[in-house]
C-alpha cells in the first residue's frame, strides 16, 4: 500500500493538486466522490472505484497537510451494521476529518474513523482497500486536465 500511496501523491504533484489547492477544496472533491460511492451501494452496484476515489482524495488531503495516510492500520470488526449504515458512518467520519483537515486541527481520529469505515465497506463486499485503491489508481493514472480554483478537472470534463 505505501508504493502506492506514493505513487498517488507523485500524480497529485505532478498535476499540482497538492500545492495548488486546499484541503477545503479536496473536501468538495472527497464529498462528490462520497456521493458516488453512497448511490452505487444504495443501488446494489460495483463500489470498489468509488471507494477507492474517496481514499485516493483521503492520501492528498494527507499529503497536503504532511500527514501519513498509513498510519491508520487497525479496523475495528462491526457486527450488526449494514453496509449501508456503515456508509452513514463514514459520511460523519469524512465529515469531520475534512473540517478539522481544513481548519488544521488534529485530524487522526476522524482519518482513522474514514479509513476504517473504507475497510469495513471493503469487508462487506469481500475486497480490500488496497485493491480498491489500485483500481481507481489505475484509472486515474494517466488522466490529464487542469487546475481551477483549486480544483483538478479532466481534460474530457472541460469545455
Amino acid at each position: 500500500m505505501q508504493e502506492l500511496i506514493q505513487k498517488i501523491e507523485q500524480w497529485a504533484h505532478d498535476r499540482n493538486i497538492i500545492n495548488g489547492s486546499k484541503p477545503i477544496d479536496q473536501a468538495m472533491k472527497l464529498f462528490s466522490e462520497f456521493g458516488e460511492l453512497a448511490d452505487n451501494v444504495g443501488k446494489g452496484r460495483d463500489c470498489r472505484d468509488d471507494i477507492g476515489d474517496c481514499a485516493v482524495v483521503l492520501i492528498i488531503m494527507c499529503a497536503q497537510i504532511n500527514f501519513d495516510f498509513n498510519s491508520c492500520k487497525d479496523v475495528e470488526f462491526c457486527e450488526g451494521i449494514t453496509t449501508k449504515q456503515k456508509v452513514i458512518e463514514l459520511m460523519t467520519s469524512l465529515s469531520a476529518f475534512a473540517y478539522n483537515c481544513d481548519q488544521h486541527r488534529d485530524i487522526r481520529s476522524g482519518l482513522f474513523e474514514s479509513v476504517s469505515a473504507l475497510k469495513l465497506i471493503c469487508i462487506d463486499l469481500g475486497c480490500t482497500l488496497e485493491e480498491c485503491v489500485q483500481i481507481a489508481y489505475d484509472d486515474i493514472k494517466d488522466r490529464r486536465g487542469h487546475m481551477k480554483n483549486g480544483v483538478f478537472i479532466k481534460e474530457s470534463d472541460l469545455e
